[in-house]
């Protein structure tokens, strides 16, 4: 099989070429980059089965799918002031769809988001609502792999831990979430990558989480084992995080992100969830304690 990843560059990317490559299957991997010079060095050594091009899905012409079999498609964030995120999304998911409604493709499977069912009140999520709008006829067969809350998120705590704490936006501090592995990401969409079309009507959909829920508790005592330091919690509360997030994005882009944030928290319209993802809930294997240990680089407890 012939797999296509656009664009390539995102972490969930690579993890998902990576189990590809690891596949007993053997499938050959195109990856679409918009800066060649991006293309990381494990890739870049010329992989027997891998191939990276240039490409951007702002740019249609760029796009030539020839010869894939399936297509695995991200929707790239925007962070740029006065630049409309739906907007964008759709209107890459649109040059994604032509590209591959003329290569013949047979299935595209689309990175989303747990929500993504909802067109509002879910802040920067409804990106992934745009593109699954966008997709969802592309092909004659569609999978939608929404995703929890990504561990990995969790690296921007490191940036205070010299000073001994980390902010959490997750509360109350014993609020339980869903949170999933990037490597289950890559696993969970090579493997339906790898899995021929089937007779299900399309889109299908599954939701994907790690092997259970966590809090921000979970989080501060992972931290503490791995750095065998003690290390304090600083809760963002919901009326604050409109001011924590203008601190890190410009306006329009905080507000998105604040509202995206309060959708999962008690109350939002992801902890109530009126309109559940109807289809299968997959589960990754990989624990938030093995995450942040890679994220402070430690690979094993002493």
């Amino acid at each position: 099989m012939h797999i296509t990843v656009v664009p390539a560059s995102p972490k969930t990317g690579l993890a998902t070429i990576r189990a590809l490559l690891a596949d007993p299957r053997q499938p050959t991997i195109r990856g679409y980059y918009r800066n060649l010079s991006k293309v990381p060095a494990e890739l870049a050594a010329q992989h027997p089965r891998f191939e990276a091009v240039r490409g951007d899905v702002e740019d249609l012409e760029t796009l030539d799918f020839a010869g894939s079999d399936a297509v695995f498609n991200i929707t790239p964030p925007l962070y740029q002031e006065g630049r409309d995120i739906v907007a964008h999304a759709r209107v890459v998911s649109e040059n994604v769809k032509t590209a591959v409604r003329k290569a013949g493709v047979r299935k595209v499977v689309l990175l989303s988001s747990v929500g993504a069912q909802y067109g509002s009140g879910t802040g920067e999520i409804l990106s992934n609502h745009a593109a699954e709008v966008a997709l969802a006829d592309a092909a004659p067969e569609v999978a939608f792999v929404r995703c929890t809350y990504f561990m990995e998120n969790w690296a921007t705590a490191l940036e205070t831990l010299p000073a001994g704490f980390f902010f959490s936006t997750l509360t109350p501090l014993d609020f339980p979430l869903p949170m999933v592995a990037i490597k289950d990401i890559g696993l969970t969409c090579a493997d339906e990558l790898l899995t021929p079309p089937s007779s299900s009507p399309s889109p299908i959909i599954y939701e994907l989480r790690g092997p259970r829920e966590y809090t921000t508790v979970d989080v501060q005592q992972a931290i503490a084992q791995a750095t065998g330091k003690e290390i304090e919690v600083r809760p963002v509360e919901k009326d604050g995080l409109d001011a924590f997030y203008a601190a890190v994005f410009p306006p329009s882009v905080a507000k998105l992100f604040a509202e995206m944030n309060r959708s999962f928290l008690e109350g939002g319209i992801l902890a109530l969830d009126p309109e559940p993802t109807k289809g299968e809930t997959k589960y990754g294997k990989t624990e938030l304690g093995e995450v942040i240990r890679g994220l402070v680089g430690v690979d094993e407890l002493d």
